[in-house]
């Protein structure tokens, strides 16, 4: 079969598109929002949590640009660990699972992060972030339906302007910060291994998107080339932007005002300059909206791929005859996103339960973040040591991109990342409330796959 008819689905996407796109994903609610949060535990040390985060995905970033450029599908993350365990396709579904999982419900992250941005604008009672989040996800599910051109190009259009803000607060930070922060010291009051850990637990979902682009590889030409550098260029700019930001927003704020801020790179910015409040804020909507988009349009692609391979219910892989996008996937994954934010937020309103570690209360959307890096984690585990099986099982599989730094066969930087996101998720991750959102959503995945 040949690249060209690997797809039903329209090919449209090229380079700029894709990477654009991975940087769209990770950009946004986590930088714009959980970057306060971090703060919290990790105090002016922020850049520490960031460099953790960024050394996980960096090396996971990797087996994910091989993996893409030997399975070009939009199962992706699925198909890479069937491939490494043809016998045990039950992992294979619980990894690829697990992403569809994390997309969904990084975009409700990304939906409480926009709210967030939105009642601090209008100054409106936040109690009404989950309703506005709950309407945004269905107004960007109508247009994750109308089709996959209209939304990258207004996920490129969303990219500039995220992107563009966190430049300016950088700029202001390293011009017009007066705070003088001690970029060694954990001002917070944890032990410094803990404190950095939560910090980047919760900063984590800021890292999240780049395994979704395969999703798209069915939409984009020549993925096998094309992927495997989209991901590295989106992930490499992600990074250098988010540790220059981690040391440039404790210069404009002190770290307690930045944990406590519904909006903080706004509130950073207008701390240096009053007239940058506003335009922080809309490019902060802007990011949050995007992320939204993201994690929508790919997920729902996943989706699509794992019912095209026939893991789940066939239902999910019909394709709108006009506007040739997957309705159902599409209408399925705004549901669940809708389903996870009522979950972590009504659960511990009805059994009275607060998670406070070291004297801070976890928020909203710390959990429902935290959630979608969990799932990401688990599944990173499970790929990462895909890679290093396919090395042997595989030998002869056409590798467009294949990881640097390898003894012989064994690549070393797959088999680095499977063994620090476990350190990292039996460590830091060990809130019940998203563990038990993560069964509920794992469990009705398993009903998909049994209805197969």
């Amino acid at each position: 079969m040949s690249e060209k008819d690997e797809s039903s689905l329209k090919r449209a996407l090229g380079l700029g598109y894709t990477t654009f796109f991975g940087i769209g994903l990770i950009l946004g609610a986590g930088i714009y929002v959980l970057i306060g949060r971090a703060a919290a535990f990790v105090g002016d040390a922020i850049w520490l949590s960031v460099l953790f985060a960024t050394l996980i995905a960096v090396m996971t970033g990797f087996s994910y640009a091989e993996l893409a450029s030997m399975y070009p599908f939009a199962s992706s993350t699925h198909r890479y660990v069937k491939e490494a365990f043809p016998k045990y396709e039950i992992i294979a579904f619980i990894a690829g699972w697990l992403i569809v999982f994390e997309g969904i419900s990084g975009a409700a992250t990304a939906g409480i992060g926009f709210a967030r941005y939105f009642v601090a604008l209008l100054n409106w009672d936040p109690s009404l972030i989950p309703w506005i989040t709950v309407v945004l996800i269905i107004l960007l599910s109508v247009l994750n339906w109308y089709g996959i051109e209209e939304s990258a190009l207004l996920t490129l259009l969303f990219t500039f302007v995220e992107a563009g803000g966190l430049v300016f607060i950088v700029i202001l930070g390293f011009l017009l910060g007066t705070n003088n922060p001690n970029y060694f010291d954990i001002s917070s009051g944890f032990d410094p291994f803990l404190g950095v850990m939560l910090g980047a637990a919760v900063f984590y979902f800021a890292f999240t998107g780049f395994e979704l682009q395969p999703t798209l590889s069915e939409e984009t030409k020549e993925p096998r080339k094309t992927m495997p550098k989209a991901i590295i260029l989106a992930l490499l700019a992600c990074s250098a932007l988010y540790l220059l930001v981690s040391l440039a927003v404790v210069r404009l704020l002190p770290w307690n005002v930045l944990a406590e801020s519904h909006a903080p790179l706004a509130d950073a910015a207008g701390a240096a300059w009053s007239g940058s409040y506003y335009l922080l804020m809309a490019i902060a909507l802007f990011s949050t909206t995007n992320t939204v988009l993201g994690f929508l349009v790919s997920s729902s692609r996943l989706m699509y791929g794992l019912a095209d391979e026939k893991i789940v219910h066939r239902s999910l892989a019909k394709v709108d005859s006009i506007r040739k996008t997957p309705y159902i996937s599409v209408i399925f994954s705004g549901v669940i996103s809708v389903l996870i934010v009522f979950i972590t937020l009504y659960v511990p309103m009805i059994t009275g339960w607060k998670l406070v570690i070291g004297g801070v209360e976890y928020k909203l959307i710390d959990l429902v973040g935290k959630t979608a890096s969990l799932a990401a984690l688990l599944a990173f585990i499970i790929v990462n040591i895909s890679v290093i099986v396919l090395r042997y099982t595989k030998p002869d599989v056409e590798r467009a991109f294949k990881i640097p730094l390898n003894i012989g066969k064994f690549p070393i930087l797959p088999l680095l990342a499977a063994i620090l996101t476990s350190l990292f998720v039996f460590t830091s991750f060990l809130d019940w409330i998203i563990w038990l959102t993560t069964i509920i959503v794992i469990g009705i995945g398993f009903i998909l796959y049994k209805a197969k």
